[in-house]
């Protein structure tokens, strides 16, 4: 996977509850550091109390799933629930969000490391997540939410795309997503108009342009050309702007395409 740096330094910072502009004195690292100090950032209070987590959830698999699902809600709180569902089967897992509502499942999802997640994120029907996708949009977690998308089933992604209705919620949320590979797939496949509305949005921002053109060059010529038609569509002045854009980002070649068609 091709680490961008930029979208790293954007997890990292929000790790740290600080903004990218802060983090001047991590320039020497590139994004496989970056993501290497984030992920040991994240790791370090879970495997601290690694066993705790793990007795915990040990002590509850004999429980009903409600009942264990009650004690997650008032009593062990979302941080405590988010460090031991890693412990968890992922199947049960599934079972106890089912006695959660959206609001306490988007607080878990806060506290969760994505990466230790997966499992759980493929066993979790897709219904469940469409309130907690909602929730997060609301708050504008979109860090969190760029997160999840790198091991979220494309399948299940798709059908949550549905509950973005402003597109520049998209390229916030694949802002904070290393996974540009994935995005293209899901981008490539809105309609016409879904992407007319993106590239619109996108053209509208510096950081967007940047964003948007991580994600073309990750497509095919084919959809690359179609995203070019597009682009003119929305405005023929744009290919212009986004040739510069690649040029500073280092993606002029990976989107010949794009600017051939």
């Amino acid at each position: 996977m091709n680490i961008d740096r930029d979208t790293e330094l954007r997890r990292l910072a929000r790790v740290l509850h600080r903004e990218p502009a802060q983090l001047g004195h991590l320039a020497a690292l590139d994004g496989a550091g970056l993501m290497k100090l984030r992920t040991l950032i994240q790791n370090s209070l879970l495997e601290e109390f690694a066993g705790l987590f793990e007795k915990i959830a040990a002590s509850g698999k004999l429980a009903p799933d409600a009942l264990s699902a009650l004690l997650c809600r008032k009593v062990f709180g979302p941080s405590i629930t988010a460090n031991m569902s890693y412990y968890v089967p992922a199947d049960r897992a599934a079972r106890m969000c089912k006695h959660f509502d959206d609001e306490f499942m988007a607080e878990i999802a806060r506290e969760q490391i994505p990466e230790r997640a997966q499992e759980q994120l493929e066993k979790l029907p897709v219904e469940l997540m469409r309130g907690v996708t909602r929730q997060m949009l609301a708050s504008r977690d979109y860090h969190i939410m760029g997160g999840f998308t790198d091991y979220l089933p494309e399948q299940k992604a798709m059908i949550l795309m549905e509950e973005i209705a402003d597109p520049a919620d998209s390229l916030r949320i694949s802002s904070f997503a290393q996974r540009k590979d994935r995005i293209a797939r899901l981008t490539a496949k809105m309609d016409d108009e879904q992407l007319k509305r993106l590239i619109e949005a996108a053209f509208k921002e510096p950081a967007f342009i940047h964003e948007v053109g991580l994600v073309t060059a990750q497509m095919d010529a084919k959809d690359q050309q179609r995203m070019a038609r597009l682009t003119d569509a929305v405005d023929p002045k744009h290919r212009a702007t986004a040739r510069r854009e690649a040029g500073k980002s280092g993606t002029l070649e990976a989107l010949q395409p794009f600017f051939a068609a």
